[in-house]
């Protein structure tokens, strides 16, 4: 009988070890499930955005695979709160509502720069200076709270940047506020886009940009990952940041 009980326990011991080691190899080959949205010249459907690479860049660091879900902005955010998602990206203080505390994010991966964009020979070309004139900017995209909430600007909210060039270079509007690469590349776009003055140096604005993790144990070992693949490719010049001047630069491998 004592014999049958050891087998017994044998067997049911061998059994769970293989449970738990097959568990673990799942957990390892699992992919981790990132949500992000489309956004021209940064996050493309094809792959080939600047963030779709710099994500790619995150998880080669960490040996991990990562599934990238382009999604809308909300469903990405639904995607957290219901764990279907374990993370997404990119995110901006701005639009997150309540208190930082409340939320599981990275280290900054870019900085969002808002630039002006103005015609060169107008004379306009500080934010200070659209007194009481009409500003174009794309509805749903982020500018930093002290821009929306200035009073002395009118902001008048487009479909997308491109439209916003073409009433600027139609006089419909005195300047546009914008960024990189998105308002850059509807400048270049556009055939009189050399009649348009920016200077990226020189942004109005500087808004961290970041993931977003669930907000549990899973969701912070994640994001503290994620912050070491970030440090690591800082290191390696492969990520260059410059938090005061908004500089970033993803050297892509």
């Amino acid at each position: 009988m004592k014999s049958i009980l050891n087998c017994l326990v044998f067997i049911s011991c061998h059994f769970n070890f293989v449970s738990i080691a097959s568990a673990s190899v799942d957990d390892i080959k699992k992919p981790i499930k990132i949500g992000s949205y489309l956004t021209p010249g940064l996050i493309n459907e094809d792959g080939s955005g600047l963030f779709n690479q710099l994500n790619n860049a995150i998880f080669m660091e960490l040996n991990k695979q990562s599934q990238l879900k382009i999604l809308s902005l909300n469903r990405a955010r639904i995607g957290i709160k219901n764990r279907t998602l374990d993370g997404y990206f990119p995110e901006l203080w701005e639009n997150l509502p309540g208190k930082k505390d409340q939320y599981v994010v990275s280290n900054p991966i870019f900085y969002k720069r808002i630039i002006l964009f103005s015609i060169k020979d107008s004379g306009l070309h500080e934010l200070s200076d659209f007194d009481g004139a009409f500003l174009g900017a794309v509805q749903g995209f982020s500018y930093g709270k002290e821009i929306k909430s200035n009073p002395r600007l009118n902001i008048i909210y487009q479909e997308n940047d491109t439209i916003n060039i073409k009433l600027l270079l139609n006089g419909r509007i005195s300047g546009v506020l914008g960024g990189y690469p998105g308002t850059v590349l509807a400048v270049k776009g556009h055939k009189d886009g050399n009649k348009i003055h920016y200077d990226l140096d020189k942004p109005v604005a500087v808004l961290e940009s970041f993931y977003v993790c669930k907000n549990d144990l899973d969701g912070i070992k994640l994001c503290q990952s994620i912050n070491k693949a970030i440090q690591s490719l800082l290191k390696k010049g492969i990520l260059e940041l410059n938090q005061h001047t908004g500089f970033s630069r993803f050297n892509q491998i």
